[in-house]
């Protein structure tokens, strides 16, 4: 996740990868484990795998992992969290716009011990579903992540501008942090700058890796391409 005003590298996002990868994308593993009643468990080790990882991070920002509430409703997550390397407030939990909430009163109890730990709460996939702003108007998060299906082609289309401009708007009002997923031409860039929006992420910005090389390069700030169709830089 970079900074749209600084080109600075704010935090990273850990994305599971399965060996041997032609046994299924990561989506079809924890599909698997809902099915097997182990999604708590496989999304625990996830987070704690790259977590462990993130600690030799060369960059101060924070690492986001993905939970589902089944998961945030474990009562051993603070305690789990705040036992490993990286400390609670360089933690970001992210919630998925498609994952059902039964109960938000029941979530805002269990959120609480992390958050008064420091580790902060985002929405992920924000407008890609009905209940995004529900997510977010009922569980207060930190960050909003607008999806990327919303991002890609925003220069051409009035109508993404005009949400995402709303989203900001919100934001600003309330204090939240706005990244942008999925960002892969430079003129979706443009206008994401353009429009004032906090942070974004995507091929433009930095491909995944697990290269500490890579990481090194995470110290310095991105040169932001101009609006232009060149070829996009990546972090390498």
């Amino acid at each position: 996740m970079v900074s749209l005003a600084t080109g600075q590298v704010l935090g990273v996002e850990a994305l599971s990868r399965f060996v041997p990868a032609d046994r299924g994308a990561p989506q079809d593993w924890f599909s698997d484990a809902a099915r097997a009643g182990r999604t708590v468990h496989l999304e625990l080790r996830a987070a704690v795998v790259a977590l462990d990882a993130a600690a030799a991070l060369p960059v101060p920002g924070y690492v986001a992992v993905n939970f589902s509430p089944a998961t945030l409703l474990w009562s051993g997550l603070a305690r789990l969290l705040s036992s490993l390397p990286i400390h609670p407030s360089r933690i970001v939990v992210e919630l998925t716009e498609h994952t059902t909430v039964p109960d938000y009163a029941r979530l805002t109890r269990a959120l609480r011990p992390l958050r008064n730990a420091g580790i902060r709460l985002a929405v992920d996939d924000a407008g890609a579903g009905y209940a995004t702003f529900r997510h977010i108007l009922r569980l207060s998060p930190d960050i909003i992540k607008i999806d990327r299906t919303l991002i890609s082609g925003i220069d051409a289309d009035p109508a993404l501008r005009a949400f995402t401009a709303a989203v900001v708007a919100f934001a600003r009002e309330m204090r939240l942090t706005v990244i942008a997923e999925g960002i892969a031409r430079p003129a979706e860039l443009a206008v994401l700058r353009e429009l004032a929006v906090d942070a974004g992420q995507g091929y433009l910005l930095g491909r995944p890796t697990s290269r500490s090389d890579d990481w090194l390069a995470w110290r310095r700030p991105l040169r932001f391409p101009d609006l232009s169709d060149s070829p996009a830089p990546t972090v390498k």
